[in-house]
């Protein structure tokens, strides 16, 4: 996005990416002047919100990436051609050029849930919700859309308290979708 901006390609200096995407993304971004617009997870998504906010970027955290000026699908040849044109222009080291900044640590938890309950029934998850805003820790709890699971995101500076938090909450998990 940064270099697509130096290009003068990047529509309205904005890009989409999912709410799966670090925190130090948006971080890097808006220190470049670029806005940062989160879909829900799948690349159908992520287009989606392209087109609504008329972008020509974005991608997902898995890999897909989508060059709308190229193509309307995240699509590979596409984007090592574009990935390629980068690293000729730049002059920079693969390794260098694709890890411009730091990412945040976070965990991942999927559980195994025997229903989908809907979030907002579960009692004490807003509380759980507020202690982990309150620690400066970043959360996303969603089920998977094809298995029978709750995927635990969290995300902070501070990677043990990281740890402490995400025992925290696959214990409140764990308890409350047992029932």
């Amino acid at each position: 996005a940064v270099y697509l901006k130096s290009q003068g390609k990047l529509r309205h200096d904005a890009m989409v990416a999912t709410v799966m995407s670090n925190q130090a993304l948006d971080d890097y971004l808006k220190e470049h002047g670029i806005t940062l617009y989160r879909s829900a997870v799948g690349d159908k998504n992520v287009v989606e919100l392209m087109q609504a906010k008329d972008l020509n970027f974005g991608g997902e955290q898995s890999g897909h990436i989508i060059f709308s000026d190229f193509a309307k699908t995240g699509d590979g040849i596409s984007s090592a051609l574009q990935a390629l044109a980068y690293l000729v222009s730049s002059g920079k080291r693969a390794s260098e050029a694709f890890n411009p900044f730091e990412t945040y640590p976070q965990k991942l938890v999927n559980l195994t849930v025997g229903r989908k309950r809907p979030l907002e029934e579960i009692e004490g998850l807003a509380e759980l919700r507020r202690e982990i805003e309150a620690a400066g820790m970043r959360h996303l709890f969603r089920y998977s859309g094809t298995e029978n699971k709750i995927r635990l995101l969290l995300e902070g500076r501070d990677a043990r308290a990281l740890e402490e938090m995400m025992e925290q909450a696959e214990a409140f998990f764990r308890r409350e979708l047992a029932r």
